[in-house]
């Protein structure tokens, strides 16, 4: 019961009891004073009738006798009567039944009225002769106390509920700042930090509001400190201070999960930029001219990636820049390498190059399960190549006495999709993610994969066609997909209790359409709900951490978890963690591999732990495969694990 109703009850409570003690003490002592009045109203009557019929017992004039009692008598204020002799012989007896219409008989059975018997003496001459004797009716007793009753309850309850209704609004007002105060502890709990401008004038409850206000201001300080570290950390170790990119320490550490990734990564291309002359700018012209060289660089070829998906660019060494897209086949390369040819020569427009001859550009193609050495060996041959072709030019490195590769174009791609969504021949993965807790390993859910059928019948991995989905814009029907054959599974296997996490992907989050359909399926079943978290891409959360929020907060009302994968692949703020409502993060795998042997990683992972941790979010970490990264992991602070190591993907 809240503290406002329970305030109610007792002001009710002790209103009732003041009511019952006062009608108690009004009944009791009208009580006394009716029974006083009462007696002496008998024996004046007795006497005076004893005096009056006197005269008339001497001369035995019954008549006049019987008159004078029945006159007394039929007044009704009497219940008996009598008249007997000395002997004993009644002469006179008048009775009055007690009948009280007008009262209640509970009332009646609760008040015990004590009227006893007034006697007077009935003279002949100078001797006794008779005893008259007299007992009042209660009945106008308990008709006084019975309209006192009334009358005090009526004017208490008038009295009362007037005083409750103030009390009540008195105990509200009161209160209001409490209110105000529980408020503000769950925006802390939903990771957000108000501050209470308006205190109330009662001096304890300001003096509570100022402690949360206090509390709330030193946890979103504690918060900040700890992200703006995190961040720092993760600046110094992967981040290039001129252009703002990766460092080569972030592009081999990315290359390296790309390669190793069972589940995301099909393959794609790698491109190394170098720019002709910056050695000489910054010789020549200085290094700001070179360093502005450098950022606008980073601009164009930030500008030309923005319309792929998936991809990451950083700063390998002083004029040179890596690229890796995922997903795209050898054309799409080759366009990719010709069109940022094209656009670094407005570097040369702009007057920050030397003269016509920007940069060169060589790729290669990679594919899951590729050495990076052997990668980034034949990217750097095809760079060489394109050095010697000329200016701006670009080559593709293209492997001797290897038969090339059927790759299906982006028009069979869009065929296949449509025709495995249309006939929903898809299967679903799963893969435990366990939780580390104080007596040993617990499993918090089942994270879902998408597996589709080739045209051979062979299962292909999310990793080969969710790129070419996401460029063709079928994302949202294959998600559709997924999410439809578990809710199916979970509505048909009702005494399975695990939950299951599925992803949602970039385009899939910012899909009002697709959204609206989900919460549509979840509001036909809560219950089931508790069973499902949904995780977002962070580069699709940070695209749009407005519509984000509004997508976490309809999902947590249903009674979803939401998290957050690949996080911290890009070089965000942590801040919008404090208000985004997710439960949980997990880390991206190329922080996670061989972790053990990266000390700066294990810093970092630490850090990015207890910043979450202090607003209350979990933190998980992914494609741990070794038992030596899961010791290391186990070290940080971290929540659990997910990887092959702690069990592989089977069908659901």
């Amino acid at each position: 019961m809240t503290l406002y109703r329970q305030l109610i009850v007792i002001i009710i409570a002790l209103f009732s009891a003041c009511f019952l003690v006062s009608v108690t003490i009004s009944t009791v002592n009208l009580r006394s004073f009716l029974e006083e009045q009462f007696q002496t109203h008998a024996q004046d009557t007795a006497t005076s009738l004893g005096l009056s019929l006197s005269p008339y017992m001497h001369s035995h004039d019954m008549a006049v006798m019987n008159s004078m009692v029945d006159a007394i008598f039929d007044r009704g204020y009497y219940k008996t009567i009598s008249v007997i002799t000395v002997n004993g012989e009644p002469l006179i007896e008048r009775s009055n039944p007690v009948t009280i219409s007008s009262v209640p008989s509970w009332f009646v059975d609760h008040i015990d009225l004590r009227l006893t018997a007034a006697e007077a003496m009935v003279m002949s001459g100078w001797k006794q002769a008779a005893t008259v004797t007299v007992v009042s009716h209660p009945g106008h007793a308990y008709q006084e106390l019975w309209k006192n009753c009334l009358d005090t309850f009526l004017l208490f309850s008038l009295t009362a509920v007037t005083a409750i209704l103030l009390g009540i609004l008195a105990v509200y007002l009161l209160l209001k700042p409490l209110t105000r105060v529980e408020e503000q502890a769950e925006a802390i709990c939903q990771k957000t930090f108000k501050i209470q401008d308006k205190l109330p004038r009662t001096r304890e409850l300001r003096r509570v509001v100022e402690a949360m206000n206090r509390l709330a201001g030193k946890v979103n300080e504690i918060f900040t400190d700890q992200a703006l570290l995190t961040e720092r950390l993760r600046e110094q170790a992967y981040k290039d201070p001129v252009t703002g990119l990766g460092n080569r320490r972030y592009f081999d550490l990315q290359l390296q999960s790309c390669l190793e990734s069972r589940e995301e990564s099909l393959g794609g291309t790698v491109l190394l930029v170098e720019l002709s002359h910056l050695k000489q700018i910054n010789t020549t012209s200085g290094y700001q001219t070179g360093d502005a060289l450098l950022h606008r660089t980073a601009e164009l070829v930030q500008t030309r990636l923005a319309d792929f998906r998936t991809y990451f660019l950083s700063r390998l060494s002083g004029a040179g820049f890596g690229i890796v897209v995922e997903g795209i086949d050898s054309l799409e390369a080759d366009a990719l390498a010709h069109s940022l040819s094209r656009d670094l020569l407005q570097l040369n427009t702009e007057d920050l190059a030397k003269d016509g001859n920007i940069a060169h550009i060589g790729l290669t193609m990679w594919k899951s399960g590729d050495s990076k050495s052997g990668v980034l060996a034949e990217a750097d041959n095809a760079l060489r190549a394109a050095q010697i072709s000329g200016d701006n030019a670009w080559h593709r490195y293209e492997p001797i006495n290897e038969a090339p590769r059927s790759i299906p174009g982006a028009g069979q791609w869009h065929t296949y999709l449509k025709q495995a969504i249309s006939s929903a021949s898809a299967a679903l993965c799963v893969q435990p993610v366990l939780e580390f807790t104080d007596v040993g390993n617990k499993l918090l859910h089942k994270e879902v994969f998408l597996r589709l059928p080739d045209e051979n019948g062979n299962i292909m991995t999310a990793g080969i066609f969710m790129p070419v989905a996401e460029q063709s814009g079928l994302a949202a029907d294959l998600d559709r997909l997924a999410i439809g054959k578990l809710l199916d599974y979970l509505s048909a296997n009702p005494a399975d209790s695990c939950r299951y996490a599925v992803n949602l992907t970039r385009s899939s989050l910012h899909d009002t359409a697709l959204v609206e359909w989900i919460c549509k399926k979840l509001q036909a079943n809560k219950e089931r709900n508790r069973r499902i978290d949904f995780e977002f891409p962070e580069s699709g959360v940070l695209s749009d951490i407005e519509t984000t929020r509004t997508v976490v907060n309809k999902l947590s009302a249903l009674g979803c978890n939401c998290g957050i994968d690949h996080f911290g692949r890009g070089f965000n703020s942590f801040g919008y963690l404090r208000s985004l409502g997710v439960q949980y993060l997990k880390i991206d795998g190329g922080y996670t591999r061989n972790i053990h042997h990266e000390s700066d990683n294990q810093f970092l992972i630490k850090a990015l732990a207890d910043t979450a941790h202090s607003v209350d979010i979990g933190v998980f970490a992914v494609a741990v495969e070794s038992r030596e990264e899961l010791d290391a992991i186990r070290a940080l602070n971290v929540d659990g694990v997910q990887g092959y190591l702690v069990g592989k993907p089977e069908f659901l």
